[in-house]
């Protein structure tokens, strides 16, 4: 198994638009083959937010980054965002 985790720093007045645009994440995902699932964390105080996602092996998730669903799915990102991101990625090691 094999997870990422994107911590974002995000400004106050920019963290509704944030939230409009994950929202819906998990369903977007749905049909990537090798995903497990999507949560998107949102502080109960501060400017962090964490998007994680659950992947079965990490060649998946590598698939998913280098896929045309990916591009589309990032296309008109804003390159002058306040957003600050911090993607890293973990082996699963156990699980409960």
């Amino acid at each position: 198994m094999y997870v990422s985790m994107n911590r974002l720093t995000v400004p106050a007045d920019y963290q509704s638009h944030l939230e409009r645009a994950f929202g819906n994440g998990g369903e977007r995902m749905k049909e990537v083959p090798g995903f497990l699932e999507f949560l998107f964390l949102a502080p109960t105080e501060g400017d962090e937010y964490i998007v994680f996602t659950k992947w079965t092996d990490e060649e998946s998730f590598t698939n998913w980054t280098q896929s045309e669903a990916f591009k589309r799915a990032h296309t008109g990102t804003n390159q002058n965002s306040p957003v600050k991101s911090d993607l890293r990625n973990y082996a699963v090691k156990a699980q409960s």
